[in-house]
């Protein structure tokens, strides 16, 4: 039986993870020795000071980024040293990314901004399901510039979703 299929297996499992930039005297440690495993359902909240590490690691978790050193499995999946194609279609299938800044595109709508990853998606929540859920429906026709800094925020979430 394979790690994920095992009852109370982590799904994603983090050993030794460490990220450093630059080098020599002025190297920074971003994430030394971080050790993590998450299971199926968990919700997880990662707090810290500013310059702590946290989007460092979200950043590796999600595959944006690559560790210095240590290991990150997802599933079966070495994440670690795996190819961009694999970091990709990882990311395309399992990942949903809520950028602090959002990152709507000011001249689409609030529809337009989330069906915008029904495209890459492999087996996309239908648009309307998900402004529902973070209650945009009767924003769905108006630009970024119209909505709030947390109705903003919600239709980077409802694309994540999605």
């Amino acid at each position: 039986m394979s790690t994920a299929q095992q009852p109370d297996a982590p799904v994603l499992r983090i050993r030794s993870l460490s990220k450093t930039y630059g080098s020599g005297e002025t190297a920074v440690y971003a994430l030394r020795d971080v050790d993590l495993d998450v299971r199926a359902g968990e919700f997880l909240v990662l707090l810290g000071a500013s310059g702590s590490g946290k989007s460092t690691l979200l950043n590796i978790l999600g595959g944006l980024d690559r560790p210095s050193t240590g290991e990150v499995e997802f599933l079966d999946h070495r994440l670690t040293d795996a190819p961009d194609e694999e970091l990709t279609r990882y990311r395309r299938e399992h990942v949903g990314f809520v950028f602090q800044f959002y990152n709507l595109i000011p001249s689409l709508t609030v529809r337009e901004n989330v069906a915008l990853v029904t495209d890459i998606a492999s087996n996309p929540m239908p648009v309307d399901e998900a402004l529902a859920l973070v209650a945009l429906t009767p924003r769905q026709d108006h630009f970024p510039s119209q909505l709030s800094g947390g109705e903003q925020q919600r239709v980077a979430i409802a694309r994540a979703i999605v």
